[in-house]
């Protein structure tokens, strides 16, 4: 599974800014800093946020990137990919990225009628950082 999570992160720097290095980092890039395991992966797929009306905004706007290795977005759940972002740009840069659209991922994360707080609130859990 390790091969195939480098491999795919190699594929997936050829498409994106930056070159790839023979381990699959991407020069620059965050993503490449922390590979997840099997139960990062895992993990990523049985998350859901507990509030309902979260959940569905999670459901149709972050899952499909946030949920699977081959997005290169960080996994939902994966604390480790997140703490490096939230150390390099804090929650307030992170909520900035998120609403102009960073690297592959759109404006407002495709969640055009999520307020703020609902974005803050969808990073938080993405990052694992909730009770």
């Amino acid at each position: 599974m390790k091969k195939l999570v480098a491999a795919s992160m190699v594929l997936l720097a050829a498409c994106g800014e930056g070159s790839a290095d023979q381990t699959g980092n991407v020069a620059g890039s965050l993503d490449a800093r922390i590979l997840p395991v099997e139960s990062d992966i895992q993990l990523a797929a049985d998350l859901t946020p507990n509030d309902a009306k979260l959940a569905s905004k999670y459901d149709r706007s972050c899952r499909s990137c946030h949920s699977t290795v081959d997005a290169a977005a960080p996994l939902t759940g994966h604390k480790a990919a997140w703490a490096i972002r939230y150390d390099a740009k804090g929650a307030d840069g992170l909520l900035a990225s998120t609403k102009a659209g960073f690297n592959a991922m759109p404006p407002m994360g495709l969640c055009s009628d999520c307020s703020d707080e609902e974005l803050n609130q969808l990073i938080t859990f993405m990052a694992g950082r909730t009770s």
